[in-house]
């Protein structure tokens, strides 16, 4: 199958019945489904995680900018509370 071609006539009513790919094209765009659909057939859509539920990542953009920013900055980037952004520096400079 000439999957390119074929994606070239790809409109967002072939998509009826897949609310997955019909949210990814509504939020961003059919040429980020077309190039799902290309490069990724027949994986079935996976659950895509809150980044607020990622401690890993939250932890990361604090150890990486707790000396650039104010805790009320990290608390709006993180949506955290003050309190646990001030105890995660803490156990951040604990371990340094």
């Amino acid at each position: 199958m000439a999957k390119e071609f074929m994606l070239k006539y790809l409109k967002k009513e072939h998509l009826k019945g897949n609310d997955g790919l019909t949210e990814i094209a509504d939020i961003s765009g059919m040429d980020i489904v077309k190039t799902l659909l290309k490069n990724h057939e027949g994986l079935r859509m996976c659950y895509v995680p809150m980044l607020s539920n990622n401690k890993e990542l939250i932890r990361e953009v604090i150890r990486c900018n707790k000396d650039k920013m104010t805790i009320t900055q990290l608390v709006n980037i993180t949506g955290l509370s003050r309190r646990k952004i001030e105890r995660m520096i803490a156990e951040l400079e604990m371990k340094d």
